[in-house]
């Protein structure tokens, strides 16, 4: 009916947006990051994108080094 629910979905992994290269990885396991915060940044076309953090999580697993070659929806961090 277009009414939203009250619960917020729990994301527990963030998927790459597009096929790129990992330039940096700006967190480590542990970090504490609050919604909005840059994880890493995917250069995809020549031009670098900042991968920022969906909501307030804490980062399980990296899954991705710097230089790593990703495809779409590969798994990069796990929350």
């Amino acid at each position: 009916m277009g009414m939203m629910s009250k619960e917020i979905p729990k994301i527990n992994k963030l998927d790459a947006p597009m096929p790129g290269n990992i330039i940096d990885v700006l967190v480590s396991k542990g970090d504490k990051v609050t919604k909005g915060d840059a994880l890493l940044i995917l250069e995809a076309m020549k031009m670098g994108n900042v991968i920022k953090a969906p909501t307030d999580v804490t980062i399980q697993k990296i899954n991705v080094l710097v230089g790593d070659n990703v495809d779409k929806n590969q798994t990069l961090i796990e929350f």
